[in-house]
């Protein structure tokens, strides 16, 4: 993806969060001088990957095969994959109409999905069968609204504002906002959160995007905060010396 693009992105999404009245932390907001002067203070948060999260997949097709992130709090795996000190993670979640967050399950992790205003969001599951393949004939058994449901496989579940689903390690699934319904907020409320190891994709994608560097960096990713090689390219590249 082109920096301009997620420069864009970044400004659009930022529009839809203030449209629903919905703030960000101080940080959501700093420029790539505010990271720097920051940057001693900064390095939990990347640790954390606390911050923006933009991504198509690595499908070049952000519009129909993307998602945009803001982690608002996370905690940390140990080298045990247990948590090292908080058990919890937090995010927002940007979904357009028809725009797919592509099929997937999470090795560990357990999520509430909620949809907290917008359009309605639309989820379909099925079963991870034992070899972390598709399951097509297994019945799905999960939790909507706080209730045991049991649905079959590759059922669309439709959730309007104020809905929720619980997903498992056990359940694949991918979503994208119903067509005709407007961009979606959602939450994201779920056991400790490590994207780099966590996500199992069913095709053949990747979770970060390469970024193609043509204009300066508004807004920085949580990829790239201070403690990554990434910033050090872009403070040195773009950051005078004083």
């Amino acid at each position: 993806m082109r920096r301009s693009e997620i420069n864009n992105l970044l400004d659009e999404g930022i529009a839809f969060l203030n449209s629903r009245s919905v703030p960000l932390p101080p940080q959501a907001y700093w420029s790539l001088q505010d990271w720097h002067e920051n940057r001693d203070n900064a390095v939990e948060l990347h640790k954390r990957g606390i911050g923006w999260d933009l991504t198509d997949f690595g499908s070049g097709k952000y519009g129909s095969i993307g998602l945009l992130c803001y982690t608002l709090s996370n905690g940390i795996l140990d080298s045990d994959g247990q948590p090292f000190d908080q058990v919890y993670s937090n995010k927002l979640l940007i979904v357009a109409e028809k725009q797919i967050t592509p099929l997937h399950h999470h090795r560990s992790k357990t999520e509430d999905i909620i949809n907290s205003g917008g359009g309605n969001l639309q989820i379909k599951v099925f079963n991870v069968s034992e070899n972390e393949r598709l399951d097509e004939e297994s019945p799905v058994k999960i939790f909507r609204n706080g209730m045991g449901m049991t649905c079959e496989p590759g059922t669309t579940i439709t959730l309007q504002p104020g809905e929720r689903i619980r997903l498992d390690p056990v359940h694949f699934h991918e979503f994208w906002g119903q067509p005709g319904q407007g961009k979606v907020l959602v939450e994201e409320v779920s056991s400790v959160n490590d994207d780099r190891t966590d996500n199992i994709f069913l095709g053949e994608f990747g979770r970060f995007p390469e970024i193609i560097e043509d204009e300066r960096p508004k807004y920085l990713l949580c990829t790239e905060l201070p403690g990554t090689d990434k910033f050090e390219e872009l403070a040195l590249k773009y950051i005078k010396p004083s």
